[in-house]
């Protein structure tokens, strides 16, 4: 009777024991989706901040504070995701809008640091991995960061931007905003380094064919029409021939809208 109740005991205490590490199994499984459904919380909370500023600074840009002030709020959110390559993107995408709105009301130093800070965040970003929209995001930070640098940092890294646009097009043969990027890089580049306005506007037309995207964005808008000012030092002439590549598209009363408002911007600044 000893020996069977001694067996019995073993097989109870290793009953118990294996239910406990199937409590504790569950818990840290329970644990774990938890934090995961928390992680993706803050990252929603962090981009629906990020699209509310970017709405704020497309609509007016008298409000060009609050946008700031919520795009700041919006990397408190972002910092605390745990994937590296999905924080950083956030970040360098908060960080290029940051550098756009400053760029806007010409505070043209902290633009400059926001697109540093934006192209080293999203090269941490592709350091996890490669893809289509980082390497998008990273043309478009670095075109914009040329403007602040001198003929030599323009002989460097300008020509390499055409590349990295034409990866995000390989990785992603629907990414939209890559086109577009690429026919700015058409459109702005001079002669040597591949610039044409017919090549910028075939790209244009090759988007729409197979993405059907005949509507631009109002934020691409925004892009499109600044960078044609500023890359043209101001020249009505190549403005208007930049801003006739759109014709492409149906929205015409928000390229004209857009059109007035920027150039509104340009002549007051004079």
């Amino acid at each position: 009777m000893n020996a069977r109740s001694d067996r019995s005991l073993i097989l109870f205490n290793r009953k118990i024991v294996i239910f406990n590490m199937l409590l504790l199994l569950l818990l840290a499984i329970n644990i774990n989706i938890a934090f995961t459904q928390s992680d993706d919380l803050l990252l929603k909370k962090g981009i629906n901040l990020y699209l509310e500023a970017k709405d704020i600074f497309i609509v007016t840009n008298s409000k060009n504070d609050e946008a700031l002030n919520i795009l700041e709020e919006s990397t408190g959110f972002f910092r605390t995701v745990e994937d590296n390559e999905t924080k950083n993107y956030w970040l360098a995408k908060t960080a290029y809008l940051m550098g756009i709105i400053e760029k806007d009301r010409n505070n043209h130093e902290k633009a400059e640091e926001h697109f540093v800070s934006g192209k080293e965040l999203i090269l941490k970003s592709l350091q996890c991995g490669d893809f289509s929209d980082g390497y998008r995001l990273l043309a478009d930070v670095e075109g914009q960061l040329i403007t602040y640098r001198d003929i030599l940092y323009m002989a460097k890294y300008g020509p390499p931007i055409k590349n990295m646009i034409t990866k995000a097009i390989k990785l992603d043969p629907h990414n939209v905003m890559a086109y577009l990027s690429l026919a700015m890089y058409y459109r702005d580049a001079p002669f040597i380094a591949g610039g044409d306005l017919k090549k910028s506007k075939s790209v244009l037309k090759e988007m729409i064919a197979l993405t059907s995207h005949d509507k631009m964005d109002l934020f691409s808008l925004y892009i499109w029409i600044d960078t044609a000012w500023t890359n043209s030092d101001n020249n009505r002439e190549k403005v208007s021939a930049y801003i006739s590549l759109l014709d492409l598209f149906s929205n015409k009363s928000d390229i004209i809208s857009m059109a007035e408002r920027i150039e509104r911007k340009y002549i007051n600044s004079k």
